[in-house]
């Protein structure tokens, strides 16, 4: 077996997964002059899905991880038009009431200074690729297996190489294959599981919406609230695509080996068919869309990591999409990461500093990621109810209130200060460690 690793003596962090978490990880340890290799698993840096939301979190994370990429991100992502640019989400309803009609503005959830910035995933990827350094990439390096020793930990890929590192960071995303590798194929944490709910998929001209909604409407970032699910709509792609997602929630299993489900304009129109006029010519522009399960990691194993290998982002807590906070959440353990693995170095690289390390990182990380988790999961719930049980004007206050208290800890928490507590707590761990040697 060809070996593609660096010495084995210098400090070295192997970062599974070359999607946004993996070259967020690597600009970040680019900063901090962390020695690093990047092995994605494709034949080059892509990613799958159509639209990302980027909330004032988010937008705080990427400065924080590199300056030029907030700025940068700013100028590509589209946004609401004036003077709606703040804006995160317009909350409208999806079908009629005895007391509202359909398509009725509820309220406007407000996310200062971004709103609702938005770019399609791939032009985000490239624009955060055009940032590394050359020759610090690998491709077509799909992982097989991952060998640990007190000094180091070893990569197997398919191709037939393989890798040696200080420590290996795992972002390879909600089909990991870094978790499965550390977990075993048998613990029901190391696959993500099926929650209930998708979404039929579809991008439509901003020209056409403008025709069925009007010239501002037509490309505001908006949710419509009705039966048993939702519809979310976005301008991408500089603000020639609205990317449009519907909803809905199911009790039943999914036993299909895939998650995408082609041809589903029959399932898609059953499923919405007590929706309003709005919702009904909304679909009237989608001919033919696929079904999109929603899986995540509802179960997790006793710690983000086990010995050299430390898990982030969605290899981590991969999360649903209902409040736009999954790649936020990755960009957070990106730079959090960075600042705590640049303590470390060819002088503190034991067994006992690495895990000092890695737990600092779960001390300050792994409680909020997973409060984002549950959050995400039962906001499909929060926004689907919404139709049935939110009838008299108390309940739709009470419910507008709700929606904006359940985003003031996801978008105003204090990154900055997790990077600083991060490096203290890993200090206070390794000084322990010394005295009790």
């Amino acid at each position: 077996m060809t070996t593609t690793n660096t010495e084995a003596e210098d400090f070295t962090v192997a970062i599974i997964g070359g999607g946004l978490c993996g070259i967020a990880l690597a600009l970040a340890l680019t900063k901090r002059s962390v020695p690093y290799r990047l092995y994605e698993a494709r034949s080059s840096f892509t990613e799958i899905g159509a639209g990302i939301n980027i909330g004032p979190n988010t937008l705080k994370a990427f400065e924080a991880i590199d300056p030029f990429l907030g700025d940068a991100i700013y100028v590509m992502c589209s946004r609401n038009p004036a003077p709606k640019e703040n804006v995160w989400m317009q909350i409208r309803y999806g079908a009629k009431t005895a007391k509202h009609a359909d398509y009725e503005l509820i309220t406007e959830l407000m996310a200062p200074p971004t709103g609702n910035m938005a770019a399609h995933r791939n032009d985000l990827l490239s624009l955060l690729a055009s940032r590394l350094p050359q020759g610090v990439a690998s491709f077509d390096k799909k992982l097989v297996t991952i060998d640990q020793t007190d000094s180091n930990v070893t990569l197997d890929f398919e191709d037939g190489t393989s890798a040696t590192a200080s420590v290996a960071i795992a972002c390879d995303g909600i089909h990991s294959s870094a978790r499965r590798a550390i977990l075993g194929l048998d613990d029901p944490a190391s696959v993500p599981h099926f929650v209930h709910d998708g979404a039929y998929r579809a991008m439509i001209p901003v020209r056409d919406m403008q025709a069925l909604l009007g010239e501002e409407n037509g490309r505001m970032s908006q949710v419509l609230l009705g039966p048993n699910g939702y519809i979310i709509m976005y301008a991408v792609a500089g603000g020639g695509n609205m990317n449009v997602g519907l909803w809905f929630r199911t009790p039943e299993q999914w036993t299909s080996k895939e998650w995408v489900k082609p041809h589903q304009r029959s399932e898609m129109l059953k499923d919405f068919g007590q929706w309003g006029e709005v919702a009904h010519k909304i679909m009237d522009m989608i001919p033919d869309p696929s079904f999109w399960a929603t899986h995540c990691h509802q179960k997790q194993p006793d710690h983000p990591f086990v010995g050299r290998v430390c898990l982030t982002g969605d290899s981590a807590h991969s999360m649903p999409p209902h409040q736009g906070a999954g790649a936020g959440q990755a960009m957070e353990d990106a730079y959090v990461l960075a600042e705590v693995l640049s303590k470390l170095d060819s002088t503190e690289n034991s067994p006992s500093s690495v895990r000092c390390a890695f737990e600092a990182f779960e001390v300050i990380r792994q409680t909020r990621s997973q409060e984002v988790l549950q959050s995400s999961v039962q906001a499909m719930q929060f926004w689907s109810d919404f139709h049935d049980y939110k009838k008299t004007d108390e309940q739709v206050a009470a419910f507008t209130q709700a929606a904006e208290e359940r985003f003031v800890p996801l978008w105003k928490h204090d990154l900055i200060a997790d990077g600083r507590a991060v490096q203290e707590e890993y200090q206070r761990r390794i000084d322990g460690a010394r005295c009790s040697c």
